[in-house]
């Protein structure tokens, strides 16, 4: 005589199965989380990179920066002096909220970031940057949005470090 399954022990495996389909799911989650935090935080890098490039063009100065709302379809925008072909840095991954008008940061101000342009209390244009390895404590650009949830904010550096941190280091 073949002995099947009773209706208790056909639950339990699903249960089972339910479990670790459910533990899956969220690591599948976090990973995804991650490497959009990571993605960010390289595109940061870049316009770091992008930044020096334009400051060592001109003479240790920063591109001029616009207040987050003013028109970045200006040619004059740090997006289209530093990277006037590809805005894909200025693009954060995670930036998937809606700012106004039902557009997320990047599709309404031209960057998911921002930055200071009273730098240290100067216009950033005014400013000239030593490209000596010297660390820079105030940050030149951060998320414009806390994109990342509990996961902290990314920030960019004169010098050109990026980091990510759960505080606000200008407060």
């Amino acid at each position: 005589m073949k002995k099947l399954f009773t209706l208790v022990e056909l639950l339990v495996v699903i249960a089972i199965i339910a479990l670790l389909g459910g533990s899956v799911l969220f690591a599948v989650k976090n990973s995804r989380a991650q490497a959009k935090k990571t993605s960010c935080l390289s595109n940061l890098k870049q316009i770091g990179l992008l930044i020096t490039q334009y400051a060592n063009d001109y003479e240790g100065r920063l591109p001029i920066a616009l207040r987050i709302g003013e028109n970045f379809d200006d040619p004059y925008s740090i997006p289209n002096l530093v990277s006037p072909d590809n805005k894909k840095p200025f693009m954060c991954p995670s930036d998937i909220r809606t700012a106004y008008e039902g557009k997320n940061y990047f599709n309404m101000y031209g960057t998911s970031y921002e930055w200071d342009s009273w730098y240290n209390g100067r216009k950033i244009e005014e400013i000239r940057i030593e490209l000596t390895g010297q660390k820079y404590l105030t940050p030149l650009m951060l998320d414009a949005e806390n994109f990342h949830g509990t996961l902290g904010k990314n920030y960019l550096y004169s010098d050109g470090r990026v980091t990510r941190k759960m505080e606000d280091p200008i407060q």
